[in-house]
């Protein structure tokens, strides 16, 4: 039976990246799985406009399974790495018609990381001898754009697939006229929208298969690493032209032909670098930075602070091969054991500005230090923070990573990520695999972003002063419990936080005095008129959600204890409303009737 279909409230319009969970029980039945959501972050919440264009993939190509990404090269790579055994032997044998252009040539399509144990063979249509494939290879037959596959190609996929190797077929394939090969398993599509003005404004992929054991992996895959396609450009591959955002930066409005290129040379001057790269998702920067710096011999990365959830758990659940030294984690207040955490498999020094939800802020310029002397690039994700109030590029740190959908946006209608560089090796780096994989972020997506960052220097000033009064009132009032906010006294990193920022962001987490499920429940299902139950940071307005329950649902307590995560931890995060006042007041009332709940 189908789980039934919650709509809460869309936040940000029609190409919403969040939506409320009005009460507790919504919070259950989206982490639980036995409802679905129509609105919500797109690795998440499957938009319905991607899911119209799912369906008419799959009942064109008859399987029963299409995901989408956000170019044919990157949906490719995210299958071939779905079917790969991680550091197992294999081939992946590409064999393409005459005249036709394949995206593999050779070994370089992956990520260094990926390549051992692999082989890549490049093959005319009718190869002499013809490859023999067994299981665990792959092949990948690439036709020319328009053209029948030749029988010499889908004699291979037959011959591949009785023996047990998968078989994809790769190519753009007019939509009313599928190619139909019997022994090909998977299909990656490429699909293009025009603007009006003659910009590319959308180029997708479609993976399509039937195979449901490796098309539920492939999906939890891409939700980690983050290449997922937009709502926005879901909506023109359907046909359609947009509507206004209301800023005039709307999916159909204005001309998106350079705004990638604008936006990049804006987060240049911003972050004080010298080369920008957009992309899908904050979860794709990063994997993209984490790609071209981890290397056979130097894939160790060491974390610093309690990192983004999804970024944490990637770095526990990456596959590691026996001779590789294990991920470090270390907290702000460890900072003393960097030195010997350090080693020459050492790939990156990875932390964030302000960490997310407990609010550490880690001393940028002494790992600077650390990481320098022993030649290991610092990345810090500055998505908390914003250059508004720290530069890490200034403080020694050698990447920056955004997720442009939360502060530098602040709309919640956009999704997208950033990396700021200051060295040149790293640009040249992600130029080549950004230009291999063509991941970089949509037109259309860089143009709502283009319209919003000009007025981030002021919705920052509004973001700290509101997150001050918010603050307060909370360490002050007797219906809370522990407070967590860089910007108060009793934070661990407070003195830290003075150094090395210019303002305290707006996140701020706290436990309830009456810190039972009951008082949550309590708590959480008041009206909270002032403020909107969403799971998001960096809106115009303010946002709450349980964070932990929402999460880490799954989390032992075992776990949530090492974390430092209390089970029932409540993150609000703070809008830029020119009045903070009708939040005060909500707040307060839901103190109250947490305090006078049942026992």
């Amino acid at each position: 039976m189908d789980a039934d279909i919650r709509q809460g409230e869309a936040i940000g319009g029609p190409y919403a990246v969040t939506g409320t969970l009005p009460s507790l029980a919504d919070v259950t039945a989206f982490t639980d799985g036995s409802a679905r959501f129509d609105v919500g972050y797109y690795r998440f919440v499957s938009h319905p406009h991607l899911r119209r264009v799912e369906s008419i993939l799959k009942d064109t190509y008859r399987c029963r399974h299409c995901r989408l990404a956000e170019s044919p090269e990157i949906a490719l790579l995210e299958l071939l790495l779905c079917l790969r055994a991680p550091g197992a032997p294999a081939r992946v044998v590409v064999l393409k018609d005459t005249d036709a252009s394949a995206p593999i040539a050779d070994e370089s399509f992956f990520a260094p990381g990926d390549r051992e144990g692999l082989t890549v063979l490049v093959h005319g249509p009718s190869p002499s001898p013809a490859p023999e494939l067994g299981r665990g290879d792959i092949l990948i037959l690439v036709p020319r754009t328009g053209s029948p596959v030749p029988r010499s190609l889908a004699e291979q996929a037959r011959r591949a697939s009785d023996a047990g190797a998968s078989a994809i077929l790769y190519g753009e394939f007019p939509p009313d006229r599928p190619t139909d090969v019997p022994g090909a398993r998977y299909h990656v599509v490429g699909l293009r929208a025009e603007h009006p003005s003659g910009c590319p404004a959308v180029r997708a992929g479609a993976v399509l298969g039937s195979s449901d054991k490796v098309m539920s992996r492939l999906a939890l895959l891409m939700r980690r690493r983050g290449p997922i396609l937009s709502s926005r450009a879901a909506e023109w591959l359907l046909g359609g032209r947009g509507s206004t955002d209301g800023n005039g930066a709307g999916g159909g409005r204005g001309n998106p032909a350079g705004a990638v290129q604008r936006v990049a040379d804006v987060l240049i001057e911003r972050e004080a670098g010298t080369g920008a790269f957009l992309y899908a998702s904050g979860m794709s920067a990063i994997t993209r930075v984490l790609d071209v710096l981890r290397v056979p011999g130097k894939s160790q990365v060491v974390a610093v602070g309690y990192l983004f959830n999804d970024t944490y758990k990637g770095l526990q659940l990456v596959p590691r091969r026996a001779h590789e030294a294990p991920n470090r984690f270390l907290g702000v207040d460890e900072v003393g054991m960097l030195d010997d955490a350090v080693l020459d498999e050492t790939a990156a020094i990875l932390t964030e500005t302000i960490t997310n939800p407990l609010g550490d802020v880690p001393d940028l310029a002494e790992l600077s230090r650390i990481a320098r002397r022993h030649g290991v690039p610092l990345v810090v994700d500055n998505t908390m923070a914003t250059p508004e109030n720290c530069r890490p590029l200034e403080l020694g740190a050698d990447i920056v990573i955004h997720s442009t959908t939360k502060y530098l946006n602040g709309r919640n209608d956009h999704g997208g990520g950033a990396v700021i560089v200051r060295g040149s090796r790293e640009a040249a780096l992600l130029a080549e695999r950004q230009a291999r994989w063509s991941d970089g972020m949509s037109p259309l997506e860089a143009a709502v972003l283009e319209g919003n960052l000009a007025t981030l220097p002021e919705r920052m000033r509004r973001f700290n002063a509101n997150a001050a009064r918010v603050a307060s009132m909370i360490a002050a009032h007797p219906g809370a419990g522990r407070l967590w906010f860089n910007g108060h006294p009793s934070h661990r990193s407070y003195a830290t936080a003075r150094r090395v920022l210019k303002g305290t962001g707006s996140v701020i987490s706290f436990t309830l005095a009456r810190d039972t499920r009951e008082g949550l429940e309590a708590f959480y299902d008041s009206a909270l008129a002032g403020i909107r139950k969403a799971p998001s940071l960096g809106s115009d307005a303010t946002l709450l959600c349980p964070y932990t329950l929402l999460t880490h649902f799954e989390d032992t307590d075992e776990a949530l204890a090492a974390a430092g995560l209390p089970r029932f931890l409540v993150r609000i995060a703070v809008g830029c409303e020119e009045t903070i006042d009708p939040v005060l007041e909500s707040l307060d009332d839901a103190f109250r009737r947490s305090l006078a709940g049942p026992a």
